[in-house]
């Protein structure tokens, strides 16, 4: 079954979309993160302050937000650099624990090969065990660094540098 496919039993059952962010879900966007929590718990992100920033230097990625219950729940972001690329997720704590994270991270990586990108990774901390089992259960690896995971999506794929998303 594809994302989508899974997105739209999602939707039918629960009122649940996920689609690609728009400029007009800024404010939505915003309002997550004002109530989630716990603010900054991995890796400083979200970040406590400056919120509006961070949102503005993640424009250039690609970005897909969930909604459900006529709001923003969820997003994820793709931050390329070079030919591979950062993932991150965050699920507002009202909606954790119910699949939302994982539409999200399969998506990233859907659009990461849709983009012809060689690797897809991300870092979180090493008590965040609910992220690292869900990558690990799509088929990501261990890095270098225990709270780092990745996931080749070529065959020919070889080992690089970690940039960095969060800065």
């Amino acid at each position: 079954m594809t994302t989508t496919e899974q997105v739209d039993r999602a939707a039918d059952q629960a009122g649940i979309l996920l689609r690609r962010a728009t400029a007009a879900d800024r404010d939505a966007l915003l309002e997550m993160y004002v109530t989630f929590e716990p603010k900054g718990a991995s890796l400083g992100l979200p970040p406590l302050l400056n919120v509006q920033e961070w949102l503005d230097w993640l424009t250039p990625g690609s970005n897909f937000v969930v909604q459900a219950d006529q709001r923003i729940v969820g997003h994820g972001v793709l931050c390329p650099e070079g030919d591979s690329a950062e993932v991150a997720i965050f699920v507002h704590q009202g909606f954790r624990g119910r699949g939302l994270g994982r539409l999200l991270l399969r998506t990233l990586v859907e659009e990461a090969q849709r983009m012809g990108l060689r690797r897809v990774w991300g870092v979180t901390e090493l008590d965040n065990l609910p992220m690292l089992r869900l990558a690990h259960s799509l088929g990501f690896v261990s890095g270098d660094d225990p709270g780092e995971f990745y996931l080749d999506l070529r065959a020919d794929a070889r080992p690089l540098p970690a940039g960095d998303c969060a800065a």
